[in-house]
């Protein structure tokens, strides 16, 4: 497959996924303040979400896990998108 059959797919692609429905309803995301719950590394963590700005996804950090030096996770914050996490706890808006 030469450059332009690839990039002619990568426009085919975007125009077939433009008339999906979002596979996450916006009462279901999550935002600044709720605690989050999901796999990190084939873990159950769970994190606070410090920022909700990105389109697909929302910044968690886990330090508030007790055991969270213990688990060896490399970073403090991670990027979780919508489809990849359940709410435990709405924070206060």
């Amino acid at each position: 497959m030469n450059k332009d059959n690839i990039i002619d797919a990568a426009f085919v692609k975007k125009e077939e996924n433009e008339g999906e429905e979002p596979k996450v309803s916006e009462e279901n995301k999550a935002t600044v303040g709720d605690v989050v719950s999901f796999l990190k590394d084939g873990k159950e963590v769970d994190g606070i979400v410090t920022s909700a700005k990105l389109e697909n996804s929302v910044v968690v950090d886990m330090t508030i896990m007790e055991n969270f030096k213990d688990l060896g996770i490399e970073h403090e914050k991670t990027v979780v998108g919508h489809g990849n996490y359940t709410i435990k706890e709405r924070g206060n808006q």
